[in-house]
């Protein structure tokens, strides 16, 4: 069976709306990490040469997800003000394509 998460925004919400505000930041930042996670496992590995194409899909399916979900960019802009992330490092490894 495919995992399926329960949103982490509308559980953040009910546990601000009960005043634990401290477990809603924590409870973001484990989302923050999970989707993260994901789209770097999902992306790995990649030659460097092909950072900028990426970037440039990466951003692409920003604005796609933004224009079909009502309130996804002001939950970015939002979480922009309050949320730091957390650094990416990256692992150069150099080996041999197995495709073409």
């Amino acid at each position: 069976m495919k995992k399926r998460m329960k949103s982490f925004a509308d559980r953040c919400i009910a546990l601000t709306v009960e005043g634990k505000t401290p477990e809603a930041m924590k409870l973001m930042e484990r989302g923050l990490e999970y989707y993260s996670n994901n789209v770097i496992n999902a992306l790995s590995p990649y030659a460097k040469m092909d950072a900028g194409m990426v970037v440039f899909v990466l951003r692409h399916i920003a604005d796609e997800v933004e224009k079909g979900n009502p309130g996804a960019k002001e939950l970015y802009d939002g979480l922009k003000g309050c949320v730091r992330p957390t650094s990416l490092v990256e692992v150069e490894k150099v080996k041999k394509a197995t495709e073409e």
